[in-house]
């Protein structure tokens, strides 16, 4: 597969943006959460009973992906409802998934000749 060419090169400022970024997805919970908002917006307390984890830790992890600008959020009442803020997520998850996959293919057939 021929690798893409590209002239861009990014300031050390543009450098850090982007780390903080793939940083939004280092942790595992945020993951799930970001899969739990996939099709749907969901309350606080919703997303919580579904995925069995602390209110504080998941208010946390919440604030984090909205900082990021990956979560919008609305409040109605004394609920607060999260959704995805940028559909860019899952084609980010979409190309790692692929990477992954194609990575799993090529060990079992190594360990398959061996």
């Amino acid at each position: 597969m021929p690798k893409a060419k590209s002239n861009l090169k990014l300031t050390p400022v543009a450098l850090q943006r982007v780390a903080a970024t793939f940083g939004l997805f280092s942790e595992p919970i945020r993951l799930a959460i970001l899969q739990e908002l996939k099709d749907q917006e969901l309350s606080v307390n919703q997303i919580v009973s579904i995925l069995s984890i602390s209110q504080a830790h998941m208010s946390r992890q919440l604030t984090i992906l909205y900082d990021g600008g990956l979560l919008k959020r609305e409040r109605r009442g004394t609920q607060v409802f999260y959704s995805i803020g940028d559909p860019l997520v899952f084609t980010l998850c979409e190309a790692v998934c692929t990477k992954l996959a194609r990575d799993a293919k090529a060990e079992a057939a190594l360990n398959y000749s061996i």
